[in-house]
């Protein structure tokens, strides 16, 4: 009876059971009480990063920790800062299809979001510290990254108006621009190093036309080292871009409306539209069923095909903020071919990006409750043997009054 009562208690079987919302208190008392044998978790929302570390715990000391939740809605999001001078950064969502979700930063509410098939992409110019996603009560939180560092633009191509506009644009976003424009046979207007091309220094180069075909090899060893390469308009016809490009340069398509005094200017610019695109390639903008921009990787670094060739029209004939348009748009088209250089992160950033992801990681596949709590003794506790014990001394007392032998 000594040795059972002595004996270790992992004999007990101890199930117990809570909900997420209550499951703060039941972990303080799960620690904090005689260990059980298991524990189980009926999650109406995926627990947090700090819970889970705790389950986890609770897991490496012997517990059985289980959990079920049908209803745990999947979501996600994504920070990205923007490789732009004005800075920002680029949020990714993604939500159960129909659900509300809000966007919040560390001052508050930043946006609301219906959720679509897929991920839904906010452009954010100011967020204070970390972003929060809000759906049926789950947060999803990721950390706002450090700034990027954004590099200079080369821009080669043929000297005209839309490589005075195009560069204009740039520069007043802020960019650091060096330019290689041709005015002749063997004549050129060049502005800084246009030639030395090296991540260091440059973030992306941008062939205006086929004329930027005389530095291929230049620009291919570049992207192929992490450099971006914009390709616009007829830049893809010419022989040694064309393996780069995301797809092939069909005959140029006229505008579609004659003026700009509409919600989609874009519309009243010609293009060379994007056909017999790579198997890799991505599209990013598109009109009547033709594609007009798209991307690849190639090597380390990233290409954009581009098939407008005269935005310069939208910069002088568009209405209202049109030359605030137009920098933005090219920016956008910079930023997503750029070179991304980030300053260090720092360590420590508390980040829960995917949560019912992450509770799928840290614990397993959901599985059943048991039944009901219940706590069912196997062997002896110390009061037991006390109290046998005590009953031993009072009938040997008892025999010793009566003068039994």
């Amino acid at each position: 009876m000594i040795v059972r009562s002595a004996a270790p208690r992992d004999r007990a079987e101890v199930h117990e059971r809570t909900d997420s919302r209550a499951l703060e208190t039941a972990l303080t008392a799960w620690t904090l009480a005689p260990e059980p044998t298991s524990v189980h978790v009926t999650a109406a929302f995926a627990p947090a990063a700090r819970e889970r570390e705790w389950l986890r715990a609770l897991a490496c000391a012997g517990v059985r920790v289980s959990w079920s939740g049908d209803s745990i809605p999947a979501t996600a999001i994504e920070v990205a800062a923007r490789t732009d001078p004005a800075g920002g950064v680029r949020a990714y969502v993604a939500a159960p299809e129909g659900s509300n979700a809000t966007l919040s930063d560390a001052v508050g509410l930043l946006d609301t979001v219906e959720s679509t098939q897929g991920a839904t992409a906010l452009s954010l110019p100011v967020t204070a510290g970390a972003l929060d996603l809000l759906v049926r009560g789950q947060h999803a939180r990721a950390a706002a990254p450090d700034s990027i560092l954004p590099r200079r633009v080369v821009v080669l191509g043929r000297a005209g108006w839309e490589g005075k506009f195009v560069m204009a644009a740039l520069e007043e976003r802020g960019w650091k621009v060096s330019s290689r424009l041709r005015v002749g046979p063997n004549v050129f207007v060049t502005q800084g190093t246009p030639l030395a091309l090296d991540t260091a220094r440059t973030g992306a180069v941008i062939a205006l036309d086929s004329s930027a075909a005389s530095h291929a090899g230049a620009i291919a060893a570049f992207e192929r080292s992490g450099g971006g390469l914009v390709l616009a308009g007829d830049a893809p016809l010419a022989a040694s871009l064309r393996a780069l490009a995301p797809g092939r340069a069909g005959p140029r398509i006229a505008a579609a409306s004659l003026s700009f005094a509409s919600a989609a200017p874009r519309r009243a610019l010609g293009f060379f539209p994007i056909v017999a695109l790579a198997s890799d390639a991505v599209p990013l903008e598109s009109r009547d069923g033709r594609v007009i921009a798209a991307a690849r990787r190639a090597g380390a670094g990233r290409v954009v095909q581009l098939g407008y060739d005269e935005t310069w029209r939208w910069r002088l004939a568009g209405v209202g903020d049109a030359p605030a348009a137009h920098r933005a748009y090219w920016s956008a088209v910079v930023s997503a071919a750029a070179y991304r250089a980030a300053t260090p992160i720092e360590p420590g950033r508390a980040s829960d990006a995917a949560p019912l992801a992450s509770l799928y990681a840290d614990l397993g596949a959901p599985s059943v409750a048991s039944a009901a709590p219940l706590q069912t003794g196997a062997g002896l506790r110390w009061w037991m043997f006390a109290l046998l014990a005590l009953l031993l001394l009072a009938e040997w007392t008892s025999r010793r009054l009566r003068g039994a032998r």
